[in-house]
């Protein structure tokens, strides 16, 4: 065969151009096996608008708003669809299902570290069982309950210090107090004692990498093997970002080490602890590698999601005067008035049925977790509401759009937490702030309820609240960089102890 000469091929290629610019202008309409699959025209030919989209905090609203116009099945990038479809739940999560985590979980809660995963960006679906079946113990309802000393103890120390705030006439930050509480309960439920932020404010420099990693941490899977460069990056605060991240891990490195030199270690019930006790099933320990991450990302996830849950929940009771009245009297009953002082034990809470829907509709409007969680259509493909998906196909849910689906939730964008007294299936299948129900469904599901009651429930019994100033809706708009948070970050408020 005749090769073409240097000055044949640059013709050839000339003329070649117009074709390949043709194909790839009617690739997405013509050629693309999603092709039948709505979405906006721009979503066929790039990713990097949803990216845009993810870096401002707004993707799973974005997204949702995309559902409300095409339906059910959206395709939002050329190679990535999402589904409202609560028939593809089960498919695509359940407990036999073949479809596969994304790269996107091999970035989060990271950083570029040569950290191995750990239970939450697992993708092997055996190592995962594994771990999780090494793990679960620790947050069993018998185990949790081991710690409610814990947590009263820190409810309480928090409280007085509010307490103190409303005494002085000055208006206390409800989300700082949040946070930092919610942290100390972690940190101490981790490694047997905490930050004291809840005395200090949020000064820990572990602390402040874990939450400064975050700003790239939605975005990094985008850029694949270019997250290598990260810390040269020609943009500071990716430079920035990417240090926090290596300082996290090297910290959180550093304190399980520490941890493991103490001389009461074996005789501690810290999750750590247990950690270290843990065993396979061949009866080998947890390497300190897995240690050091997963140490890292229980004390982010157990954190970050508590303190911007209780911040909306609070926000929405004091919004409405009616189910603050409701909850006021249900804790009096089940609490009696004698002293409003005592942190309520969980026992007298797990089954106060307004409380548990305030609660339960709180984590259905104002969801920490709301966006995507993306996975891999398996190598035979998949048929899902007769659309024929192939493989690596990106396909994923959201719980901002399940938990807005008006035929189970009417009025969905309102906060009304009678709708489950009569709790149905569907609103049980569609509810996931936690996962989807399966092997990957959160497993400190037991400990977030705890504290949410706990938290919520003293709160509430001991003080009469109100707002300081006004506090717009747009103030507690939710800004998501794959965990949300109230925009400002900001709900004050006046506690006056009770009579």
């Amino acid at each position: 065969m005749a090769i073409l000469s240097t000055d044949s091929a640059v013709p050839v290629a000339l003329a070649l151009l117009p074709v390949i610019l043709l194909y790839w202008v009617l690739y997405p309409w013509y050629f693309s096996p999603l092709r039948l699959i709505p979405g906006p025209w721009w979503a066929g030919y790039t990713k990097w608008w949803l990216v845009y989209k993810t870096w401002a905090g707004v993707r799973a609203k974005t997204i949702h708003d995309l559902h409300l116009k095409y339906g059910p099945y959206v395709r939002v990038a050329p190679n990535e669809i999402s589904t409202s479809d609560s028939k593809a739940i089960t498919a695509i999560y359940g407990v036999n299902s073949e479809f596969t985590k994304t790269e996107f979980y091999q970035y989060q809660l990271r950083g570029m570290t040569d950290a191995k995963p750990e239970l939450f960006t697992m993708s092997d679906r055996k190592a995962h069982a594994k771990r999780r079946r090494e793990l679960a113990h620790l947050f069993s309802m018998s185990t949790i309950t081991e710690y409610e000393d814990i947590i009263a103890r820190n409810v309480l120390e928090c409280l007085n210090l509010i307490s103190a705030e409303g005494k002085a006439d000055k208006a206390s930050n409800l989300y700082d107090w949040w946070h930092y509480l919610s942290m100390d309960i972690t940190c101490e439920l981790c490694f047997g004692n905490g930050f004291d932020m809840l005395h200090k404010g949020a000064v820990n420099p572990y602390i402040h990498d874990m939450y400064g990693s975050l700003m790239i941490e939605p975005v990094r899977w985008h850029f694949g093997w270019l997250n290598k460069y990260a810390s040269w990056a020609p943009f500071k605060f990716i430079r920035d970002a990417e240090a926090c991240s290596v300082r996290g891990y090297e910290r959180g490195t550093k304190m399980v080490q520490e941890y493991k030199l103490k001389e009461d270690k074996g005789r501690r019930k810290d999750l750590l602890q247990k950690m270290i006790n843990a065993r396979d099933e061949d009866g080998k320990p947890l390497p300190d590698e897995d240690l050091n991450v997963q140490s890292t990302s229980f004390i982010l996830a157990g954190s970050h999601t508590t303190s911007s849950s209780l911040t909306w929940i609070v926000w929405r009771i004091l919004k409405s005067p009616e189910i603050h009245r409701k909850l006021n009297e249900e804790l009096d009953e089940a609490l009696g008035t004698q002293d409003r002082k005592i942190v309520p034990p969980h026992a007298k809470l797990d089954n106060l049925p307004y409380l548990n829907c305030i609660i339960k509709e709180g984590l259905r409007i104002d969801t920490s977790v709301p966006g995507s969680t993306p996975r891999y259509v398996p190598p035979e493909g998949a048929v899902l509401a007769d659309r024929f998906l192939p493989r690596g196909t990106i396909i994923s849910i959201q719980a901002y759009t399940t938990h807005r689906d008006p035929a189970v939730f009417p009025d969905p964008n309102s906060f009304k937490p009678e709708r489950w007294l009569d709790e149905t299936a569907e609103m049980r299948h569609l509810y996931v702030p936690f996962g989807a129900d399966g092997p990957r469904k959160c497993i400190g599901i037991h400990l977030a309820y705890m504290e949410l009651r706990v938290i919520l429930a003293a709160l509430f019994h001991r003080f009469e609240l109100r707002f300081h100033g006004e506090v717009s809706d747009a103030s507690m708009d939710m800004h998501e960089l794959w965990l949300a948070a109230p925009v400002e970050q900001r709900l004050s408020i006046i506690a006056k102890e009770k009579a």
